[in-house]
């Protein structure tokens, strides 16, 4: 309150100094400019009183002529300094009015602003209602915030049905919200607009485990298996992958999970907060935060290899020769037949879990880390020639994604 009285006494001078000091800067001036136009007058006064000396010693004027011009020039000399006194009187008399008139105006208002102003709890206590008129939002809950951006994303939605974008926030918005079931219709809409992407599948996947009560299921499996043979290190897919993990105390699959997460080239997500997840798990592990040699190398194995499921259809099984040997290829999508990764098996292998990597390639110019995806054909090879011949049986899978996990059935045979 103090300084709101200090306040209005300063601008109250200040108003007051605006005024009064014109008026005192005009009155010096004038009685300046008096002084001068008196002095000037008396001067010229002299000098032509000397003139008319001069005009009388050269006999120019007699001494009556004299007497009575000079008499002439005293009566104008005392005219003019009559006529600078009154100016000034006149300019003194009348120039106080309006700086009076004006300070008196000055002082009310100021009163009248500390009067009606100064009231300092009843403004005070009206501000919170100001205050609730500019933020339309104050007092409103996270929750009831949350509501209402859903409810806006929903009347996007509902103006622009194709707009994919607003479909895959309001998908993230139901998660936040915990409408999950609302969520995994979203992003089905999304996947129906624009077809199914691992970043569409791994929040898809998220929503149904949240809504499976945070419990994997065989429908979230399928979901996340999709994901990954999409992108082998989908954001959302490895989160969740490490979440569920870590829960369940299994953390060194968690710790798996989040440092292949961490090799993606992908900045969608926080990095920092997933490294500070694996420090969590690693202390539970007793690791802290020593680097583990044995996780870090199987992460690293896992990125630059794919791992193929191989099975033998139970028609072809009847036309597979015994002893016959199994050729397991990856091949480089981009064109070119010379495969870039081989097993071989012997047909009663099957079924069997294959890993192909560097070190199954075929020179090494030629490696599968090199690819970013490889096709895949498994051939049951019943003669000495490596490609499929008429007789053979094939299986055959059109992409893998490096550091995948896929399956390919045997159940071709070639004419």
């Amino acid at each position: 309150m103090t300084t709101f009285w200090i306040a209005i006494a300063a601008l109250t001078a200040l108003a007051l100094l605006l005024v009064w000091l014109p008026f005192f800067r005009r009155t010096a001036k004038g009685a300046q400019q008096t002084e001068l136009r008196t002095q000037t007058n008396v001067k010229l006064f002299n000098e032509r009183i000397a003139e008319l000396e001069v005009d009388k010693q050269e006999g120019r004027l007699t001494e009556a002529e004299f007497e009575t011009l000079k008499q002439e020039q005293e009566m104008n000399l005392l005219q003019d300094v009559d006529d600078g006194e009154s100016s000034a009187i006149t300019d003194n008399s009348r120039g106080p009015l309006w700086p009076v008139l004006i300070s008196v105006i000055v002082l009310v208002i100021s009163g009248y602003s500390y009067m009606e102003l100064g009231r300092f709890d009843e403004w005070q206590n009206a501000r919170p209602e100001s205050a609730q008129q500019s933020n339309p939002h104050q007092g409103m809950t996270p929750e009831q915030m949350q509501q209402m951006r859903i409810a806006q994303m929903e009347s996007t939605v509902m103006n622009e049905p194709d707009n994919s974008q607003a479909w895959f926030s309001l998908g993230h918005a139901y998660i936040s919200g915990g409408q999950y079931q609302k969520a995994v219709a979203a992003f089905d809409t999304v996947m129906e607009l624009v077809g199914r992407h691992a970043e569409l599948l791994g929040p898809r996947a998220t929503a149904m485990y949240y809504l499976a009560d945070e419990k994997m299921t065989p429908e979230i499996d399928a979901v996340i298996k999709e994901a990954l043979e999409s992108d082998f290190k989908d954001p959302s897919t490895r989160l969740l992958l490490g979440m569920d993990s870590f829960f369940n105390a299994n953390y060194e699959d968690a710790i798996r999970h989040w440092e292949i997460l961490l090799t993606s080239p992908r900045d969608d997500f926080d990095r920092s907060a997933i490294q500070a997840a694996i420090m969590q798990a690693k202390s539970f592990l007793g690791t802290d935060s020593v680097d583990n040699p044995e996780l870090n190398k199987d992460v690293e194995a896992k990125a630059k290899s794919i791992h193929v499921s191989v099975s033998l259809d139970e028609a072809m099984a009847a036309k597979a020769q015994p002893g016959a040997s199994v050729l397991v290829m990856a091949r480089p999508i981009s064109g070119g037949m010379m495969p870039v990764a081989v097993k071989r098996l012997k047909l009663s292998d099957l079924p069997t879990l294959v890993v192909l990597k560097d070190s199954d390639a075929m020179t090494p110019e030629m490696l599968l880390s090199s690819q970013q995806a490889v096709s895949i054909e498994v051939v049951v090879n019943h003669d000495s020639n490596p490609g499929a011949t008429p007789g053979d049986l094939v299986g055959r899978l059109d992409s893998a994604a490096l550091g995948s996990d896929v399956q390919v059935v045997i159940d071709t045979q070639i004419q």
